[in-house]
């Protein structure tokens, strides 16, 4: 990916980063954001799928998981 695209992603992680945290913690997706949000966010690569036996989930992805780690450790 291009450094514009990588640092696109980075502000989009932190301009959420409150929502995302709790979403982390197990909170539903749909309480802070609206279905198209939800659909941009899994195709931008913040959010995926997650099928449990109860029915599907949105839960962080890898990477979005490890650049909100990144930026909650330079807080500290």
């Amino acid at each position: 990916m291009s450094y514009e695209v990588e640092q696109s992603f980075r502000n989009l992680i932190m301009f959420y980063q409150k929502e995302l945290i709790y979403i982390k913690m197990g909170a539903k997706s749909s309480e802070f954001f609206s279905d198209p949000q939800r659909k941009k966010m899994i195709k931008q690569g913040v959010l995926e799928r997650v099928w449990l036996h109860r029915g599907c989930r949105l839960r962080l992805t890898e990477k979005a998981n490890t650049v909100l780690s990144a930026y909650m450790n330079q807080q500290i």
